[in-house]
């Protein structure tokens, strides 16, 4: 065993100490490289964004510099070849249709009618195929066209180029730097993917008043895909969580009443339904999920490892700590305004409260933005090492 195989090691046992809610040796720090890097480059997000080769290039100059355990990805979310290939409408990206130092946009739209629940609900995949690939593609607004069919080809295609070209940069990136990848596999929530891509923030909104009952049907309609997803792919690898942004659950944007009714149990059924298989799901909670701590708490015993952006820390760690690990702490708007000696008293703070028996991993609160400042982002991960010693 070389000198990076044994460093991946002593990260990965560092990782699972933490992730079963146990005391490593050191608390474990996990970070990505996000579109912040490109500021310091001399590059620009579309570059970044279109050329896989030169974004991982990127990360892999950073990894050098950078002491983490962690690692949870580089600074392009989407490769948009994938979806120009089909003429996909869900994204405009930077360069096209945005300045080229954008970030990428969703286009949200109500790409499910409100009278297509019926046909969702009896068979969720079929209707995606059908009728949901139609609206939101150009290439396939015609079901076995000649178009349609190419289409298909050319994206599934760059789909296997853009894995393919990932799998080899975290081989890569593993064998020569000894980074931990952060999770393995990624779903949803159910309402998420419901409010989220297809009837968008006014259409569920608007069907919690008008057809309740058609959103409680659809989220335990897509339950068993969600939970499916999750340990799917790269998901079947059980060390690692899978990924779980949590959108429409953040309060306030649901009223307590509504989050138990409507999105709660669909949420809490998916997570069972993974931990039943031994996968574990990474509570990506940005945003206050401070309500709903009690109700978290009835999740399965280290069935989820909860992310605390603006969730109040003393709580979390009082209710959840000792039962999940706790993951995150440190503001992302600290890590854009603060200096780096507020920035390392914050970190000092973090790990006395919420990392003094364990089950805490060190981690900005959510996506850290293209305005974070590097010498912040150096100062969090130095503080770390300073303060976070067992």
């Amino acid at each position: 065993m070389n000198e990076k195989e044994k460093l991946y090691q002593e990260r990965l046992e560092r990782y699972t100490i933490a992730m079963e809610c146990g005391k490593p040796d050191k608390v474990p720090i996990c970070l990505g490289i996000g579109e912040w890097v490109v500021k310091y480059t001399d590059t620009n997000l579309q570059e970044v964004f279109y050329d896989l080769n030169k974004s991982n290039s990127i990360v892999d100059e950073m990894l050098s510099d950078f002491d983490v355990d962690i690692f949870g990805g580089g600074p392009c979310l989407w490769w948009p070849p994938m979806f120009d290939a089909m003429g996909s409408k869900l994204y405009k990206f930077p360069g096209i249709g945005l300045d080229e130092n954008s970030t990428f946009q969703y286009n949200e739209e109500e790409y499910m009618k409100a009278e297509d629940y019926d046909d969702f609900i009896a068979n969720p995949t079929e209707w995606l195929a059908t009728n949901f690939l139609p609206r939101i593609s150009d290439e396939f607004a015609e079901p076995g066209s000649y178009r349609a069919t190419v289409a298909l080809i050319k994206s599934a295609a760059a789909f296997a180029m853009q894995a393919g070209t990932m799998a080899a940069a975290w081989e890569k990136w593993t064998r020569e730097h000894g980074v931990v990848g952060q999770t393995a596999g990624m779903t949803k929530a159910p309402f998420d993917t419901l409010g989220d891509a297809l009837r968008s923030m006014k259409g569920i909104l608007l069907d919690l008043r008008r057809r309740p009952e058609k959103v409680l049907a659809a989220c335990e309609a897509i339950t068993p895909h969600n939970i499916k997803q999750g340990v799917s792919g790269p998901g079947a690898d059980k060390r690692f969580p899978c990924f779980a942004p949590l959108h429409r659950g953040a309060y306030p944007f649901l009223n307590p009443h509504q989050w138990e009714k409507y999105y709660w149990p669909s949420l809490k059924a998916t997570i069972e339904g993974l931990w039943a298989q031994g996968k574990r799901m990474l509570f990506y909670a940005e945003g206050d999920w401070t309500p709903y701590l009690e109700k978290i708490a009835e999740l399965p015993e280290k069935s989820i490892i909860f992310q605390i952006d603006n969730t109040d820390a003393k709580k979390a760690k009082e209710i959840l700590g000792g039962r999940f690990c706790l993951q995150g702490g440190v503001p992302t708007t600290l890590l854009t305004y603060g200096t780096p000696e507020e920035v390392k008293e914050h970190v000092k703070r973090t790990i006395d409260e919420l990392a003094c028996d364990g089950g805490f991993i060190l981690n900005p609160g959510g996506v850290v933005m293209g305005d974070a400042k590097k010498e912040n982002i150096y100062a969090m991960i130095e503080a770390a090492r300073e303060y976070g010693v067992y």
